[in-house]
């Protein structure tokens, strides 16, 4: 293959990577927001209101930047 072969398969190899781009895309987000991650998303989505990671926080809270415990 000399350069103006490649150069004429240009375009067409230009096509398929876009064409294969959008299929990993939409295949992607079709995963992402199918029925069996629903339940994920939910319980990640109602985290923040566990009490046991808001005491983790505060407990966190209560020490200073050096790690000592605050009085």
């Amino acid at each position: 293959m000399d350069f103006s072969t490649l150069e004429a398969l240009k375009p067409t190899l230009i096509s398929f990577q876009t064409l294969a781009l959008l299929v990993l895309f939409a295949g992607i987000v079709w995963w992402a927001f199918g029925k069996r991650r629903k339940g994920k998303f939910d319980d990640a989505a109602n985290s923040i209101f566990d009490e046991k990671e808001e005491q983790q926080y505060r407990q966190g809270a209560e020490q200073d930047r050096a790690g000592a415990n605050k009085e």
